[in-house]
Order: structure tokens, then C-alpha cells, then sequence
């Protein structure tokens, strides 16, 4: 990158990622004197990508980082432009005329931030529903000598063996399409077998062909422990670097012996459709909605013990689930889409949900309520209200108030004294939310705490027990609720590192029946983070990694760091749509808030994060960061 980049100008660079690695994203650094900004760019999925943005003022340097573990020959910057801000607006209109138009409008009337904000989303986010378009603009022809050359030797490397499913009844043109695609392969240290009573057309390679009766052994027979099984079906697509992609990731993690990676579907036109972009492994989410789906992987040691079935029976998805639901050690997931399958277009995914888990254990334990709140007794008044419907009332509430100084507020005050259960703590000063938390669990004797807004309102009377259910699980932290705005629509559904630049909610305006993308409003599953407006974590937790650091994160950010501090000593947060409630987003303090105080918040928290920011390991890396609601990067 040149160091004589313009300041306060917009960049766009594109670029070339190695397809056989799995996906991740590239971070640009902007060097700003006292500090260093950054943003993530796209993975690069399908091998090309570009971004668009702005170079912040007084930049002096400009530097790419790449991902963990990609060498630099697995990266080339093909060109790189400074645009204006007149140039980057022709290009936003190109792809939304009217948003174009309103970014523009903004600018003029001084509100340039939100300007700045409206083009990015424009330019660096696609609708799921174009995935067609985005997947065919941005392929290219592997390259093996170059950005895709392979770090993986014949010798270290796994035999793979490709196990294709031949269904009964005319199967010979899908049969033949998974062939094709199965010859293109760069990398050729692999075998075929055919399940069914089917015949591989003269001159393939060879093959054997194994009924569908038969024992399944027999599908790995011959293979070494750490070799690896591809199950497909006939008519599936497999990419020319599919097993390169395979053969480098299992060579990377050898004690992994699950694998997975991304789907598509493409209709009898040519169209590709329903991308299934997958976070990284999460067993809740499985639990709930198997997600993992047709691309997946075996290691030949996994499958032994497996007891006795038959080859149709080890062909079958539930089979494949079932693996993946009894994991007792790693699980890997392959950030590249491996197989395309054959199929009609249809709305959303293919995947069937079932119903939520919520543990049982645990359902009753005891709880701290632990409410803050200064004057505004209209909103204090019916998040209390709400709360006495809330059952079972094991529970204690501590409410912590910020120095109220309204005479309804302090009668409301005075008569929830009087209430069982109920303590009031005196908290005056500076507003610090981190403080006043802090100040709350100190004084609760409830084994779990459920921090909560006061601007807040329950909606279900077991909207606790489902949250202290999650809490006390031994490997989950904070746990967090669907929250929904008066309107009905989204609020939150777990946050997503990087979104927005920092960390922000993701689908955001939801309508209350919508699934969300791979089912992720409809079932709990694992999160990078959840907001502090409704959080519950188990006391012991929360004091173990010394609550909230009201030193750095007074008021925006804290309940993002205090997740990822549970994670680094192995408690996952939990997103659970089971417990409801409504939210009326920073009704209290106001949403203009501190601007000098929040820029000094995100700057430490990029300080602390900014390696996290840049992959949030729930959130596909090439799903965008520029869109409140799930779309493609670019």
C-alpha cells in the first residue's frame, strides 16, 4: 500500500485470496499517530474481493494484515484506487440509486457520519436473495502455481476417499455431474466408492461399487486412521479445490476428526441459491437445528466403533447429525463452500428446525435481579410491574439507583422498599453502568445475576427460569433473551464482533415470526456476545473474571468485553429466543449520549479486541460487517 495515500480520501482496493485455505478475513490498519483504526475486509469466498471505504483524517500509514496461518503468497492486491467522495456516490448509485441519493442528502446537511455509514452498507453489503450474482462476480479459475498453490506434501497429507450415494431409479445424468466434478480435482490423492446398485460409466478412474446393504465398513476399508471420508450424493457438485481445501485444513488440525463446510444449491437453470454460510462449531445451535448439513467429513479413525450399519444407513444425514451430536473432541469447520447441490429454489434454508433445548437443571436456582435506574419512574413503573408476574419468585431484586431526583421516582423508590425481596442501594454520581452493576452484585446472595435495564419490560412469567437454565450450565457464561422493541420487531439476537467497525446486534428490525438466517431468531445458540440490557451469568463466573471493568467500559462496550473475558476461561455466551422481552433501547440516558466518551470507549476496546474484531467466530467471515441485517460481503 502507498504511503502517500491521501487522508479523508475512500479507497478501493481489490484483491485475491487462495481458495484451498479456509476463508478468513484480512484486516486494514489505518496508522492514525497516537492510535491505529482498522476495519475487516471480505474473505474473498469464492477467491476475488473488493471494499470500498474511507481513510481517516491525520492517517500517516496504511498496511493490510493478513489472517492467521495465510502466507503471504496466498494474498495479491490487484489494484488499488483513491476515490472522492462525488466518486464513491456514482458507485453506491450503481447499486442503489435512491440510498445514493439519501447518503448524499446527508452530507449536505452536515450529518456527515451517518453519510459515511449509508455508503459503506451500500457498497460492502449484497442481499442474501442475490446470491447468484455475487457467487458468479466474484469467482475465478484456480490457480495452483500461484495464490492457490497448496502447503500440504503427498507424504503428510490424507488419502481421501469420496463415498457417492446412487439412489435408485434414473440416477446416471446425476451421477455423472458428481463424476465430472470429482475428475476435476486438483489435488489427486483420492479413491471413489459407489453405494448403490449403480455403474461408474467406462473410463473413470478406479472405483468400486458397494450395495446399499452391505456393511458400511466396507466404504473405509483400507484406509488409515487419519485418512478421510466424503460422503456425497449423486448430482452433488464438488469444486475443482474442494480436496485440496480438505487435504490442507486436515493437515493443519490433526487432532480434529469432524469436519464440515459451506453449501449452496443450484436449480436446473444454473442458478445458484441458499447459501449456507455456517459459524464456526456450535453444539447448542446443532442441538437445535442441525446445521452442519451434506458437507462433511470423517476421519476413518472416528468411524470405527461405529457398531453395525449398513452403507445406505451411514448415507443418510441423520447419521452424519448424529456423529457430530455425540463430539467429544474438536470439531472443524472449513470456510469454503464445498458442495453445491442440486435442487429447486425455495425460501430460506433446507435445514429443519426442532424444537429448543432449554436445560432443565438448574431451572430454579436462585437469582439476583439487579436493576439500575435514575428518576424516569414511567419506565421504572412497568419494568416492576412486569416482574411481579415472573414465576417461579425465587428471586431477589436489587435495584441500584443513579441519584433520583424526581419526586415520582423517589416515591416509586420508597414503596419498593417496602416490598419482600427488594433492596434499594444509593449509587449517586457520574452515570458509570459498569459501576452500578459492579455495586449491585456485590450485595447479591443469589447464585445466579440477571442484570437488567430499567427501560426493559418481561413478557413471559418463565422468562428467568429459561435464562438461569442456560446460566448455570458448566461451560456457558452470559446468557442472553430475544429482545423486541414495542413494535414487535428485533431488537436483539447476540451481538456480532466487527459489526459496525466494533461490535453491534445483528438482524436488527426483524419482524417477530421471522427465523432469521439459518434459524439463528428461532433457536438459542452460541453468540460472541450478548447485551448487557438483559444479561445472566452465574455469580461465580461473573467475580472470576472481575465483573464489569467500569475503568475502561463505563457505558458502552462493557458487557461485550465481560463476554469475551467468560470465553477466554472456556464460558460460551448463549443467545435464546425462549425468553422474551420488550426493550426500549436507551430510553433512560438517551441515545446521543457521551461522543468523546464513547470514541474513548472504542478506542480501548479496539486496544483490547482488534484481533477478535476481525473474526468473530459465530459470524461467517464473508457475511458482511457494514449491514445491520445478515447479508454478503460486497
Amino acid at each position: 500500500m502507498p504511503d502517500d495515500m491521501p487522508a479523508g480520501c475512500w479507497l478501493r482496493l481489490r484483491y485475491r485470496m487462495a481458495l484451498c485455505r479456509s476463508a478468513a478475513r484480512p484486516v486494514i490498519r489505518f496508522d492514525i499517530g497516537s492510535e491505529e483504526m482498522q476495519t475487516a475486509m471480505g474473505a474473498a469466498l469464492f477467491g476475488t474481493g473488493e471494499w470500498v471505504g474511507p481513510v481517516p483524517g491525520q492517517t500517516r500509514h496504511v498496511r493490510i494484515v493478513l489472517p492467521p496461518g495465510l502466507p503471504i503468497t496466498g494474498f495479491s492486491l490487484t489494484s488499488c484506487e483513491a476515490l472522492s467522495f462525488r466518486e464513491v456516490l456514482t458507485l453506491a448509485g450503481r447499486r442503489s440509486f435512491w440510498r445514493a441519493v439519501a447518503a448524499g442528502g446527508l452530507k449536505l446537511l452536515g450529518r456527515t457520519s451517518d453519510a459515511i455509514g449509508l455508503v459503506e452498507e451500500v457498497l460492502n453489503a449484497t442481499p442474501l436473495s442475490r446470491y447468484h450474482e455475487w457467487r458468479t462476480g466474484s469467482e475465478r479459475e484456480l490457480d495452483p502455481g500461484g495464490v492457490d498453490a497448496g502447503d500440504a506434501t503427498e507424504e503428510e497429507a490424507p488419502h481421501l476417499r469420496a463415498v457417492v450415494h446412487v439412489p435408485g431409479g434414473d440416477s446416471r445424468n446425476l451421477l455423472s455431474a458428481t463424476l465430472a466434478s470429482l475428475r476435476r480435482q486438483s489435488y489427486r490423492n483420492w479413491s471413489l466408492v459407489l453405494v448403490g446398485e449403480a455403474m461408474a460409466p467406462a473410463g473413470e478412474r478406479p472405483w468400486v461399487c458397494i450395495g446399499a446393504a452391505e456393511d458400511a465398513e466396507r466404504l473405509w476399508d483400507g484406509l488409515e486412521a487419519t485418512d478421510i471420508v466424503l460422503p456425497i450424493l449423486a448430482g452433488d457438485i464438488v469444486p475443482e479445490h474442494a480436496m485440496a481445501a480438505l487435504a490442507s485444513f486436515a493437515v493443519s488440525c490433526p487432532d480434529t476428526s469432524l469436519f464440515y463446510a459451506d453449501e449452496d444449491s443450484i436449480g436446473a437453470g444454473g442458478r445458484y441459491f441458499a447459501p449456507e454460510l455456517k459459524p464456526d462449531w456450535s453444539p447448542i445451535l446443532h442441538s437445535a437445528r442441525a446445521y452442519v448439513g451434506r458437507a462433511v467429513y470423517f476421519r476413518r479413525r472416528i468411524l470405527d466403533g461405529q457398531g453395525v450399519i449398513s452403507s445406505a444407513d451411514f448415507m443418510r444425514p441423520s447419521t452424519w447429525d448424529g456423529l457430530f451430536s455425540r463430539a467429544r473432541g474438536p470439531v472443524g469447520h472449513l470456510r469454503r463452500v464445498l458442495l453445491t447441490k442440486a435442487g429447486e429454489a425455495q425460501g430460506g434454508t433446507n435445514r429443519v428446525a426442532v424444537s429448543s433445548r432449554v436445560p432443565e437443571e438448574g431451572l430454579h436456582a436462585t437469582a439476583t435481579l439487579i436493576l439500575p435506574t435514575r428518576d424516569r419512574a414511567d419506565l421504572l413503573a412497568v419494568c416492576l410491574a412486569s416482574l411481579e408476574k415472573t414465576s417461579p419468585r425465587d428471586f431477589e431484586l436489587v435495584i441500584v439507583d443513579n441519584g433520583s431526583e424526581q419526586p415520582a421516582a423517589l416515591e416509586l423508590l420508597d414503596r419498593a422498599r417496602e416490598r419482600p425481596g427488594v433492596r434499594v442501594l444509593g449509587a449517586p454520581g457520574p452515570f458509570n453502568f459498569a459501576s452500578l452493576c459492579n455495586q449491585g452484585a456485590a450485595l447479591a446472595q443469589g447464585r445466579v445475576l440477571a442484570f437488567l435495564n430499567n427501560d426493559t419490560e418481561t413478557i413471559r412469567s418463565d422468562w428467568l427460569s429459561r435464562l438461569v437454565g442456560w446460566a448455570i450450565q458448566p461451560d456457558v457464561g452470559a446468557v442472553g433473551p430475544k429482545l423486541m422493541y414495542g413494535s414487535g420487531r428485533v431488537q436483539h439476537a447476540g451481538l456480532v464482533l466487527g459489526l459496525g467497525g466494533y461490535a453491534a446486534h445483528i438482524d436488527v428490525g426483524a419482524g417477530p415470526t421471522d427465523e432469521g438466517y439459518l434459524g439463528r431468531l428461532s433457536v438459542p445458540h452460541e453468540v460472541s456476545a450478548v447485551t448487557g440490557a438483559c444479561l445472566v451469568v452465574e455469580k461465580c463466573k461473573f467475580d472470576a473474571v472481575g465483573g464489569f471493568d467500569e475503568s475502561k467500559y463505563p457505558i458502552e462496550l462493557g458487557d461485550v468485553d465481560l463476554c469475551l473475558r467468560l470465553a477466554q476461561r472456556g464460558w460460551k455466551s448463549v443467545f435464546t429466543p425462549d425468553s422474551v422481552l420488550i426493550h426500549r433501547e436507551s430510553a433512560t440516558r438517551g441515545k446521543a449520549g457521551n461522543a468523546r466518551r464513547y470514541a474513548w470507549e472504542r478506542q480501548k476496546f479496539m486496544s483490547d479486541w482488534k484481533d477478535l474484531v476481525a473474526d468473530d467466530p459465530y459470524f461467517h467471515p464473508a457475511l458482511s460487517l457494514a449491514a445491520p441485517r445478515t447479508s454478503l460481503d460486497r
